[in-house]
């Protein structure tokens, strides 16, 4: 049996990409499991989703604890959560990520893949500029780097349910599946990551709105990072003024600059600027 675990966050389609393997698999004549993990359901926050596939009815419920395959929609999931826990040894990591796969890293002896998957969609015209739908590029790498469904099966699952722009979103299958990059498994000790984990935040008993931002930065929810051009910026503190999350500060030479830790990448700044000098950049 083969166990696949999908890491992503609210709108990237996590839950809808482990629903359309399963079909897949079962247009490949295979018996299928799919279902999420249920949590903080909103947009940007973690979420989790499972299949299962294998030539025999599946008799486990289960969430997938250790897990063949583990997918990841969002790299920025890889500083905060601890994606590859339980992973078997010759199994894959799968991650949308502009890096190479063999700069992955990740515990010894699994395999790992990565694929432009964001940039493919925002190709494709699939979500938006600020939260690009990338399942369906996913899934084509997937199909390619694990076998665990063919490209067929996929092209024909995404046909039959996928109501919106299913042409589209076949080609970023396509696309993903001649696109994706392998690399062996990891000899040698397990490196670190190049983002620890940060430490959680205590939070005191009582509402959490007595609490200052300044005790809870929220850029592990960030998958796309505002970027300020100086050389056309007019100074009008629009950013500074809308910004939810107190993210913009105004320099002594009245410029605005990013506070990195607490800006969750919304896209307002952006949106609002009148000279648009923001540019909304994809995380790795």
């Amino acid at each position: 049996m083969l166990e696949i675990r999908f890491h992503g966050r609210g709108g990237q389609g996590a839950v809808v990409a482990s629903e359309l393997l399963a079909q897949a698999a079962f247009l490949d004549g295979k018996m299928p499991q799919s279902f999420p993990f249920f949590g903080v359901e909103r947009r940007g926050a973690p979420v989790t989703a499972f299949a299962r596939i294998d030539d025999r009815p599946i008799r486990v419920r289960t969430s997938v604890t250790e897990p063949d395959v583990v997918v990841v929609l969002d790299p920025g999931l890889l500083a905060t959560t601890p994606v590859s826990e339980g992973l078997r040894p010759g199994g894959l990591l799968l991650v949308n990520t502009r890096t190479a796969a063999e700069a992955l890293a990740g515990p010894v002896g699994i395999r790992r893949a990565t694929v432009d998957a964001t940039r493919i969609a925002l190709a494709r015209g699939l979500g938006t500029s600020m939260m690009p739908i990338v399942n369906t590029a996913v899934l084509g790498a997937l199909s390619r780097a694990s076998g665990a469904v063919s490209p067929e099966a996929l092209d024909r699952a995404i046909a039959a349910f996928v109501p919106a722009r299913p042409d589209a979103n076949r080609d970023a299958a396509r696309d993903g599946y001649l696109q994706v990059r392998a690399a062996p498994a990891r000899e040698g000790p397990s490196a670190a990551p190049a983002h620890p984990r940060p430490p959680p935040v205590p939070i005191p008993e009582g509402p959490i709105a007595f609490l200052s931002s300044e005790s809870t930065p929220t850029a592990a929810w960030r998958t796309f990072t505002p970027v300020i051009h100086r050389e056309r910026c007019t100074r009008c503190n629009f950013c500074w003024k809308f910004c939810p999350d107190d993210a913009i500060e105004l320099g002594a030479d009245g410029f605005p600059r990013l506070r990195a830790a607490f800006c969750k990448g919304c896209g307002i700044c952006a949106a609002e600027c009148p000279p648009k000098t923001i540019e909304m950049v994809a995380e790795a």
